[in-house]
């Protein structure tokens, strides 16, 4: 018969690992711009979650299938009540105050509490890491679905190997451990499947088997090996280390994060794991109170989870404009006190089942509230992504006509230059006599002044554009070639600054890059200047125009100041300030608040067209 493992109440070293979990999510969510790999602490929690479920499983080796439902049960609301009093309270205030936030976060109501909602996002292809406009507070609550549908997995494996030995148990769990790396790995050649890895049972699965299968091994084969304490000591702090570093430098838009990047942080969380198990165990004594902090988030991670993502959302609707900093703190503050409060409330067993039925009625109410007062914003952003997608195609096409021309100039030349010397068939001396930069008399016009002169038109009309930019731009473009028919735009949905210089060296070796250089790559989180310098030198001398951001995330503000320190130190480097245009005039938005409607989509190109005439000091 084989001994059991002596386990102790709690280990303050998991629940410091458990505490890392909550502040990389948390920072992810918050600061993506600064901490784009915080999304894989979400690793942590799966991980963790898998050691000490098959812990805790293994201390209770002889109960029968009913006391095993039973525990289940327990878990099931233990997991599930907060979540579903959480969600009917801002539910109901969501509707009273922010219709936005109601109409956007609705559709999840049903899968969270039915568990199933990493699978919705995988069937309506949500992207986790492209928000914009989306004031869904239940955003992050697809991990609580995985985890129920883990729990449910290992009972029905657990109730099947029962009477089996810890080997078999070890060999079950590390085979479903590979095959899931397997499938990831497979399905990370194509961005178009990162949705699908992000929140697949069976991708994401490898971390909570594997946790299990740590658990296994180190109680029938590590746990008899003897490391020293200095040993573990290394050891722990270089794979935390490794643990945190990720948070800074992977980027989850990147399919080629999911290829080894994900494998290999798994591995090293559970290699952690096991450090830190192991070391508290033989070497580690310490009071609580030593780790307070530490241990208050780690133990109330969960609940601070629950609310984080929501007080974001509403203090990014509520509070939008004010100083950062500020809103930082409030929301810090807000998160404690919510998930405290949530946690004493949910501590009381007696009020946890009543509380329970009261959400569950609330929620159903608030949902059939929802079928009868509609949701016009869906209807909305489905139009607008059909005219996205509609205006990529034509986009395409107008593309294909002005590499048309350039190869018929080139050929009308017999010059095999010619396609990479200009896409705009402008002769190069009278783009030189358009040159009015050393004008002395120049008095330039208000940047909103959209009254353009004949001979500002004509200047216009006889320059070229290259430009290279997001979803932002796209419905846009229609707009620009009105004033500048010679006009080369590679845009798609999602992407940042960081594609920009490959992109654009891309048009300039296969192409030939236009008089003008634009930028509209703010949108999605990044505008590093190192991408920008980047950009400036593959432009050759070229004016660059950088325009900047609008819109719902916590990072516009970085975008923006970092885009326009950058401007403000290169000579050919210039900011189109299309938020200072666009914040007091909500109109011209769509139902996103990020992306331009028709109005606001002419005044874009127009905002463009009047900073190129100032920049290059065109009289009147």
């Amino acid at each position: 018969m084989q001994k059991r493992v002596k386990t102790k109440k709690e280990y303050h070293l998991l629940t410091a690992l458990r505490a890392l979990g909550f502040v990389g999510v948390s920072l992810f969510h918050r600061f993506s711009h600064i901490f784009p790999g915080g999304y894989l602490a979400v690793i942590i929690f799966l991980l963790l979650s898998g050691f000490l479920t098959m812990m805790g499983a293994d201390n209770k080796k002889n109960i029968d299938f009913k006391k095993s439902l039973s525990i289940f049960l327990n878990k099931y609301i233990k997991i599930l009540g907060p979540v579903l009093f959480i969600m009917a309270i801002v539910m109901g205030f969501s509707l009273a105050f922010a219709r936005e936030v109601f109409d956007d976060s609705i559709k999840s109501v049903i899968p969270v509490a039915l568990n199933f909602e990493n699978i919705q996002k995988i069937l309506i292809n949500e992207d986790y890491f492209n928000q914009l406009g989306n004031f869904n507070i239940f955003n992050h609550l697809w991990y609580v679905s995985m985890y129920m549908q883990f729990i449910a997995i290992f009972m029905v494996i657990d109730g099947f190997t029962k009477k089996l030995n810890d080997n078999i148990k070890l060999i079950v769990h590390l085979m479903i451990t590979i095959v899931s790396f397997i499938l990831m790995i497979n399905l990370g050649k194509s961005n178009s499947d990162i949705t699908r890895i992000y929140n697949g049972i069976d991708t994401r699965i490898s971390a909570f088997a594997l946790g299990v299968s740590l658990y296994l091994l180190n109680k029938n084969y590590l746990s008899k090996l003897k490391f020293s304490e200095s040993f573990l000591k290394i050891c722990g702090i270089s794979l935390g280390l490794l643990c945190v570093i990720p948070f800074f430098l992977v980027n989850g838009k990147d399919i080629k994060s999911y290829k080894f990047i994900f494998m290999t942080y798994t591995i090293i969380t559970g290699l952690l794991t096991l450090t830190l198990f192991n070391y508290e165990k033989n070497y580690y004594s310490v009071r609580k109170n030593r780790l307070q902090l530490i241990s208050y988030i780690g133990d109330r991670s969960y609940y601070l989870y629950l609310w984080q993502y929501v007080v974001q959302i509403f203090s990014v609707y509520f509070l939008h404009g004010i100083n950062n900093f500020l809103v930082a703190i409030i929301e810090i503050f807000a998160i404690f006190i919510l998930s405290e409060l949530t946690y004493i409330i949910f501590k009381n067993k007696k009020i946890n089942l009543s509380l329970i039925m009261i959400s569950i009625l609330a929620l159903i109410g608030l949902r059939i509230t929802s079928a009868s007062i509609g949701n016009a914003k869906e209807k909305e952003i489905a139009e607008l992504r059909k005219e996205i997608t509609a205006n990529e195609e034509l986009i395409k096409k107008r593309n294909e006509e002005a590499k048309k021309k350039s190869q018929k100039k080139s050929s009308d030349k017999k010059d095999d230059k010619g396609l990479k010397e200009s896409i705009n068939n402008v002769d190069t001396k009278t783009l030189d006599s358009l040159n009015k930069k050393d004008n002395p008399n120049f008095e330039e016009k208000a940047y909103d002044d959209f009254e353009f002169t004949e001979n500002e038109l004509d200047y216009l009309s006889k320059v070229s554009i290259t430009s290279v930019g997001d979803s932002v731009i796209i419905n846009a473009d229609s707009y620009i070639r009105k004033y500048i028919p010679n006009f080369y735009l590679d845009g798609k949905v999602g992407r940042d600054m960081v594609s920009g210089p490959e992109i654009l060296s891309s048009i300039k070796e296969n192409i030939g890059l236009a008089d003008i250089i634009v930028i509209s790559l703010g949108s999605n989180g990044s505008a590093n200047h190192a991408d920008m310098d980047r950009i400036m030198e593959i432009a050759d001398g070229r004016d660059v125009y950088f325009v900047n951001t609008s819109h719902t995330q916590s990072y516009m503000d970085y975008v923006n100041n970092s885009i326009k320190d950058y401007c403000d130190s290169h000579d050919k480097a210039h900011i189109v300030d299309w938020r200072n245009y666009i914040q007091d005039k909500p109109d011209y938005l769509a139902a996103d608040r990020t992306h331009p409607n028709i109005p606001g989509s002419d005044a874009f190109a127009k905002l463009i067209m009047r900073k190129i005439l100032n920049v290059n000091k065109v009289q009147s």
